[in-house]
């Protein structure tokens, strides 16, 4: 679908909606609600959705999309909206080429300028390419971007910042607009459910009136719902999905750079539905469009990182036993990967697996050791402890048996050849022995609860 087509439907949508409304005024009575007019209507055919971003956004239509701090939400909204000013698809899904608009209000121009220069780098499109299609706006600072304010009756209106998001939208005749985020949008009380209508049928208003798809980013609560504040935030919008990471049955997050984007409320796509994708080097890629020699060293990654979280499940269920459940790194009567097999914890990992897990741990820096001497025994032990985290602006504590300190290794990543359209190259970590296929599932559910990336 091209601008053209985009404009041909906007003006068959507004000749057919001239003919539905029966105008009910008559004389000086006062008007009654206007009606659809059933005998025009059956002689046209009902207009099926149409949408911006496939089983996401409708044009026309306001969607909500939330996810837990530092889960991705402004970077797969920004991509989202590069993808469709670049005429690409994006995570397999089919978006609309068209003018975007992305407004965000916690992140200023420097930014939005790396960002944006590392998307470009990924997806392989000049940026130059992108001028006059996609629109950056940095809000951050600004005291007044409240797209509602209160008159001299104290009655809420559209205020100016409003205004001049719609004439944005109207001048840039931008078809997908990311905003993000709602808190620094909306003045009411997110508890409050008539404020919560108002404020979301302004939004719905501005879809309609200028026909974009409107995607409204926010937070989820920390009760474990997908949203923050009152259940009207849910019933106003027509869509919502959001964004999380995905742990395992017990809540671990094996894999850190895995994402999935959940359809939580739906009209016009099954809800349930997740995709799942993962995040490399400012951008987030669909494993499935990965060469399988690709993806089978990403499983391999996995696979090892999944053992060196195992290994460590481990130590901390024997350093919590207390004293004389310690294990050592020596082969001996405390041999960590022999005291661990068979432990619930280990999940079936065998001896050798272990000591490979604890080899990758010494050469991490996340594993040293140290001396203890018990009361009334003349005989020293040698154990292994955990280096606990440390911020990368912390000063290193020296833990015993370790004189000289590491220096912080950086997270690496897989590489991954480029040319794969709407994608990012690279990837990843840990979880399973098998390496995740990608794409969307019915039903899946996953954990809302993120960390830092």
């Amino acid at each position: 679908m091209n601008w053209d087509d985009i404009e041909r439907q906007a003006e068959d949508a507004e000749r057919r909606r001239k003919l539905r409304i029966v105008d009910g005024t008559e004389g000086n009575q006062a008007p009654r609600l206007a009606s659809l007019n059933l005998a025009e209507l059956a002689m046209t055919l009902a207009e099926a959705p149409v949408f911006a971003i496939e089983r996401v956004a409708p044009l026309g239509e306001v969607t909500l999309f939330t996810g837990p701090g530092s889960s991705g939400k402004s970077l797969l909204a920004q991509q989202l909206a590069t993808c469709a000013a670049a005429g690409l698809n994006c995570l397999g899904l089919e978006v609309m080429a068209c003018p975007t608009l992305y407004v965000t209000c916690e992140d200023g121009p420097t930014h939005l300028h790396y960002r944006q220069e590392r998307l470009c780098e990924a997806l392989d499109v000049p940026m130059a390419s992108l001028a006059g299609k996609l629109h950056l706006v940095s809000l951050r600072g600004a005291l007044d971007n409240e797209l509602e304010c209160k008159d001299d009756k104290g009655v809420y209106g559209p205020s100016p910042a409003f205004h001049r998001l719609a004439e944005t939208i109207t001048a840039t005749e931008s078809k997908i607009v990311a905003i993000d985020n709602v808190a620094h949008l909306f003045a009411g009380n997110e508890n409050d459910r008539h404020d919560v209508t108002r404020f979301v049928n302004l939004l719905n208003r501005l879809a309609s009136q200028t026909g974009a798809a409107i995607i409204l980013v926010g937070h989820p609560n920390k009760s474990g719902d997908t949203y923050s504040g009152s259940t009207a935030w849910l019933n106003a919008v027509r869509s919502q999905v959001w964004i999380n990471r995905v742990v395992d049955d017990e809540g671990n997050e094996n894999d850190k750079d895995v994402r999935a984007l959940t359809i939580g409320k739906a009209n016009y796509a099954a809800p349930g539905e997740a995709l799942r994708f993962r995040w490399h080097q400012w951008a987030f890629i669909l494993e499935g469009e990965l060469p399988s020699d690709q993806r089978a060293e990403i499983a391999e990654i996995i696979k090892a990182n999944g053992e060196v979280e195992i290994f460590l499940r481990c130590l901390r269920a024997r350093m919590e036993q207390g004293e004389g459940r310690e294990v050592g790194p020596a082969p001996g009567p405390n041999y960590a990967p022999s005291q661990f097999e068979g432990m619930p914890q280990a999940k079936g990992l065998k001896k050798a697996a272990l000591k490979r897990a604890m080899e990758r741990l010494f050469m991490m820096g996340k594993l040293t050791t140290a001396t203890v001497e018990r009361p009334g025994k003349s005989a020293q032990k040698t154990i292994l402890v955990e280096v606990p985290e440390r911020s990368p602006n912390a000063s290193r504590t020296l833990v015993p048996n370790d004189p000289e300190p590491r220096p912080e290794r950086p997270r690496t990543h897989t590489l991954i050849p480029k040319g794969i359209k709407g994608a990012g190259p690279g990837a990843p970590s840990p979880s399973s022995d098998t390496s995740i296929e990608s794409g969307w599932s019915p039903d899946e559910s996953f954990d809302d609860e993120g960390g830092k990336r």
